[in-house]
Parts: structure tokens; sequence; C-alpha cells
């Protein structure tokens, strides 16, 4: 379980090697905000890795991270579009998303020193250890529970609650990016079973799908009843696999896992007095793979409730629900319309 932190013990704050780099690999949402808040510590010189159209997008108009009613700003950021520099890196932040990682990882291979620490961010399951499979490096996770839209040219901004989850550890690389987090005022908590972390955190992304199916924004798709029904459906189907396997998920909500199907079962009204956490949500704010439908990328629905297909056939555990999702997903990625009303959604997945 993770444990919120509001200041880290002072000799977390001053035990690294002072003038570190830090190499961002996939400048991102999630990248370019966490970057952001990490440049405002003048020790640490932060490098961007990604596409040129974003180098442009900061040579013009800066980065800005916003949150909590705070704008924290990068007037030049450092960004490259290629990975050559990552020679001169002490530290990574692995944001690109998991379907990145089989193209990306002989470049990581090729630039990246062994010694150097690598943070992983991705959604999914088995991340570290696809990575700890491919490289000599120490390989950490870290877990990001709320949604970052990007609201104007060069800013990124916190949509959504939350605590940013950081990997307990003894390395001073990874407690001073902790302790930078926490000076500056983003929420926070250290947890020392990652895995069990990420296995909850899988429970809240299998919502992003069927996000991206309702083709809603995240709040009004979240007041929809029939909707709530099929994440329900298909949370209770991910929960029995981690039953199946042994693994209690880490609930990175107020509210035990168990529970959360049932109170997205409960009528609308009674949802939104007994969920108003749930509910204070940018109401333009839409998922991560709705944002990857709509530019006709290639979605990570495999690591989401693909893994919860895939695992419940290892563990002998039906998943019927996530297995139509992921169906319904491809055709999405394959540019199909899908005209179907919630009751319509409901009524296929579910059988009523």
């Amino acid at each position: 379980m993770p444990s919120h932190t509001d200041s880290l013990p002072e000799q977390q704050t001053q035990s690294a090697a002072i003038h570190s780099t830090l190499g961002i690999v996939g400048a991102g949402a999630v990248g370019c905000f966490l970057g952001a808040v990490l440049s405002q510590d003048k020790a640490l010189a932060v490098q961007f890795f990604g596409r040129e159209a974003l180098a442009i997008e900061f040579a013009a108009y800066g980065l800005t991270a916003s949150f909590g009613g705070q704008h924290l700003t990068v007037n030049a950021p450092a960004f490259f579009t290629s990975m050559v520099s990552l020679i001169e890196c002490d530290v990574i932040l692995l944001t690109v998303k998991a379907t990145s990682l089989p193209h990306l990882i002989p470049q990581l291979k090729k630039f990246i020193r062994p010694d150097v620490p690598v943070i992983a961010l991705q959604n999914g399951v088995g991340i570290s250890v696809m990575l700890e499979n491919e490289l000599p490096n120490p390989i950490y996770r870290a877990i990001v529970p709320f949604n970052v839209v990007k609201t104007s040219a060069g800013t990124f901004s916190m949509a959504s609650g939350g605590d940013l989850i950081w990997p307990q550890s003894e390395d001073n690389r990874l407690q001073y990016l902790a302790a930078i987090f926490a000076r500056h005022g983003l929420p926070l908590s250290i947890a020392a079973d990652m895995q069990a972390v990420e296995y909850g955190k899988l429970l809240l992304n299998l919502n992003n799908a069927l996000n991206a199916i309702s083709d809603l924004p995240l709040k009004q798709q979240l007041q929809n009843r029939d909707l709530r029904q099929v994440l329900a459906a298909a949370m209770q189907e991910w929960l029995h696999v981690c039953q199946a396997l042994q693994i209690k998920p880490g609930s990175l909500t107020r509210l035990p896992n168990h529970w959360l199907p049932t109170l997205l079962r409960l009528p609308t009204p009674l949802f939104k007095v007994l969920a108003g956490q749930m509910l204070r949500i940018d109401p333009f704010a839409r998922s991560s793979m709705w944002d990857d439908i709509q530019a006709g990328r290639r979605t990570e629905i495999m690591y989401l409730n693909g893994a919860v297909e895939r695992l419940g056939i290892q563990t002998g555990v039906a998943t019927p629900v996530n297995s139509a999702i992921v169906e319904l997903i491809k055709h999405l990625e394959q540019g199909e319309k899908l005209s179907l009303s919630p009751l319509a959604l409901k009524q296929q997945l579910l059988g009523h």
C-alpha cells in the first residue's frame, strides 16, 4: 500500500549527486507535466526526448505544468529528437506508451549507461519484467493515477485527483526526484510494493477503453449508469483474476477495491453523492485511449483489458466483458465507427 508523503526526511532531500542530468524519454502529456515540475530544481538538468513538433512548440511557448493553483514554467526546455544525448543522463523517466517499448528498447540499450536507473511510468502490468529482460539497468516503476491534459500550447494540466506513486528506494537519485516533487506541492505517495500498485492502477485503467468506445467526456461517461455497469463488470473480472493469481491489488481510491463495482452499479443520484471525489474531473477530460483513436494511433488495449483477457486464460478465469471490449477497440483502431448507445453497449456486453 502506498503511504502518503507530506515531506521527505531531510537526508533524502539532500542526498543526491548535485548537478545530475535527467532524461525524459517520451515527452507526451505525462512526461511534459512531470518534467516541468522537476525542471524547477536548478541543480537538475532536465532533457526531453520526443517529436520535432513538440520541440518547435516548446521553443515558441515554453513549457508549463498546471496543478493545485500553481503554474510551474520552463522558458527554454532542452529538447532532443535524437536519442544520442541519453548517454549524458544519470537517471531516466520512461514515459512513452507501452506500445512504443518494443521499438524503443534497442535505442535505450544503445545509448543509456548500464548503471543508470530507469523509472517506467507506463499503464499496464508486467512492464518491469519486460524491461528487466531487455536492459541491464536498475528498473523501477512509478504510477500516475491522475489524468494530465494539454490545455493550451505548451501547457499541461492535472485534470483529476490522485497522488503520484513513487517507488521506495535506497537510490539517492530516486529520493532526490521525490523530494523535488514534494517540495513543489505535487501530491506524492511512496510505495514499497509497486506490483500491487500496478495491478490496482490497471483496475482503474479498465475505463480507458470504455471511455474511447462511449466517445463521451469522462465525467459525462461516469454519470451514465449503463456505462458504469459495464465498467463494474470489467473490474469484477480483473479482481477475480487477481484473486486467482494470489495478488492483492493496491487501492488507489479511498474505497477498498472490492467495493468499487458495487459503487459503480448504484443508481446515478446515489452514485453522485457517494462518489463525489471520483467526479471531480475536468468536464472536458477524456482518456488517453480516446486521444489515440482520434489520432489514428495504435492503443494500449493489449496492455490493459487485453492483459485481463490474457491472464484470465492463464488462470482459467472467464473474462468475457474485457474480451468484448478488446474487440470493440480493435474495430475503432481500424477506423470503423461504433453506433452504440450506452444502453445498447450494456446489452451487448452484459446480455441484459
